[in-house]
């Protein structure tokens, strides 16, 4: 089905008459794109309405209590112990930050490599019962390393740890995903339902490293809806979000999506970190 690429003037008063009344923004471009509407269009329409600042939705958005990541307490320029990163962008709430120079274009060619013979039809966390099951939400393919599985995998996530003061135990195995043209992951969080937290494995999910692997030509943006952001996949570049305090809170602003992608294809690699330790600590 051809893409709309037009916003008719009724269809923007709908938007706002939805908006005030409560529905959640990532429901109503949802509602945008199965009607056949662009997915870059129906978001960016959204953020035009909402002039750019986060979207509220009563009665949804849980206590949260924001706390200074690590991560911005080091400036403008990060330096690791084999590396100096550039942060491109910042966002406070959500906690968002875009850094540059993440990667090298040889890791980001080397990691695609090392994944490629081994990716499977991606899952996504069921947020009812905690398990993961395939979703016709999240349309891509991957694997995932064991942790510390190489010398060239322990290299990324120790530089991970630097830049954010997680231990590398705390993170889950570096995940890699393929989204080919019309793959998408839909709105959703990254955290755990919190009924579903085990704290013998780290407990909950506190923030989320994603680095793009690729250039993407067309579609594939990282969109953050309650916030208004839109990020464009560039290669070796990558988002630190963090969504998740010392009081067990989850951030809702944190809801993201990725939009499908247009034209060519869209690598990234994926880091959770948890509260604690994945193996042994339990976290109280």
């Amino acid at each position: 089905m051809e893409k709309v690429k037009q916003i008719p003037a009724t269809l923007m008063d709908w938007i706002i008459k939805t908006l005030n009344s409560g529905v959640n923004p990532e429901a109503i471009v949802d509602a945008m794109i199965r009607k056949g509407y662009d997915p870059r269009l129906s978001y960016t329409t959204l953020f035009r309405i909402v002039g750019n600042k986060p979207i509220d939705t009563p009665g949804v958005q849980a206590p949260y209590e924001y706390e200074q990541p690590e991560i911005e307490k080091k400036g403008s320029i990060l330096r690791t112990s084999d590396r100096e990163i550039k942060v491109l962008s910042k966002v406070e709430k959500p906690f968002i930050l875009h850094l540059d120079n993440f990667l090298s274009y040889e890791e980001c060619d080397q990691l695609i490599e090392f994944s490629r013979s081994r990716l499977k039809p991606s899952t996504v966390i069921d947020q009812k019962t905690g398990e993961e099951k395939a979703a016709t939400g999240r349309t891509s393919k991957g694997m995932s390393f064991y942790l510390l599985e190489n010398e060239f995998i322990k290299n990324i996530e120790t530089r991970i740890s630097e830049l954010t003061e997680f231990p590398v135990e705390n993170g889950e195995g570096l995940q890699i995903l393929n989204y080919g043209i019309g793959e998408e992951y839909k709105s959703h969080f990254d955290y755990f339902p919190p009924s579903k937290v085990d704290p013998e494995k780290g407990g909950q999910r506190v923030g989320t490293f994603l680095i793009y692997l690729n250039d993407v030509l067309a579609g594939g943006e990282t969109v953050f809806p309650k916030a208004g952001v839109s990020i464009v996949p560039k290669k070796g570049s990558a988002v630190y979000f963090q969504y998740g305090n010392s009081k067990g809170e989850v951030d809702r602003m944190s809801l993201h999506s990725s939009i499908p992608v247009s034209v060519g294809e869209k690598w990234v690699a994926t880091k959770w970190i948890r509260q604690g330790n994945i193996y042994s600590d339990k976290v109280v």
